[in-house]
């Protein structure tokens, strides 16, 4: 028995896969090599193109469009035909979100839970983790790789290719162009450390203590100068020794 509940006015073409209890809305396309598992939410007006692949209990708003090629600027858009959009469970698209499909790595990938606001762009070969928030006019250049549970502010930029650690906290209208370490929140144009996400970190379940002596040791661990004695310590210096272009700078009192 079908279960889902899809709009008259909806076109549905190519090798499309359903699971059960979906809803597509009017006047929305489903358009390429695109499967799509239990209980979504597709409203009106969304353009969903080329290889995607989406859980379940994800809900995407109107206007939303999903797997539109890689904008490459001078190079042109590119579209790579193994290429694959891989979106995970329980996330939220809000209006006019857009998610491009990859170009130089083997997906653009979004995990789960995350909640994206309205007109938030997510450009080709983005890597996005667990439980991401990413506020109204949030914008990914290329490649970018946001870790679990960041936070990005209304209006925030990530430079094509720049890593944000797990838990940052990105405020309002920064401009990131460098790598970001864990934990940390930053802001401003160009960016400045401010200080350890406390408020974020202690959500998670991490001991008053061990937050504070982060807080307390984070310069020293981005210079170098001290080891880690502790998970979220030895979290930032692996961070460390992978990015050579981290962000270092703290804002001055």
């Amino acid at each position: 028995m079908n279960t889902n509940n899809i709009h008259p006015t909806a076109i549905i073409e190519g090798n499309i896969e359903l699971g059960k209890g979906n809803t597509i809305g009017a006047f929305s396309i489903l358009k390429g090599n695109i499967k799509i598992g239990d209980n979504n939410f597709i409203g009106p007006h969304c353009y969903f193109q080329n290889n995607i692949e989406i859980g379940n209990n994800n809900r995407f708003e109107a206007f939303v469009a999903i797997g539109a090629l890689g904008e490459m600027g001078a190079k042109g858009d590119i579209f790579v035909e193994d290429g694959i959009i891989i979106i995970g469970d329980g996330n939220t698209f809000r209006e006019y979100v857009n998610v491009h499909s990859p170009v130089k790595r083997k997906d653009t990938r979004i995990g789960n839970k995350c909640y994206i606001m309205n007109k938030v762009y997510i450009a080709h070969d983005c890597q996005i983790g667990d439980g991401v928030m990413m506020s109204a006019l949030t914008k990914f250049g290329g490649g970018v790789t946001a870790g679990n549970n960041a936070n990005f502010g209304m209006g925030a930029a990530v430079h094509q290719w720049t890593d944000i650690g797990e838990n940052v906290m990105v405020g309002m209208n920064a401009a990131v162009n460098k790598h970001v370490s864990p934990f940390v929140i930053i802001a401003g144009s160009p960016c400045r450390i401010l200080r350890v996400n406390k408020v974020g970190l202690t959500r998670r379940g991490f001991s008053e203590h061990d937050v504070t002596l982060l807080n307390e040791r984070y310069p020293a661990l981005l210079a170098g100068d001290t080891k880690p004695h502790n998970e979220l310590e030895e979290k930032v210096v692996a961070f460390i020794a992978t990015h050579e272009k981290h962000l270092n700078i703290f804002k001055s009192e």
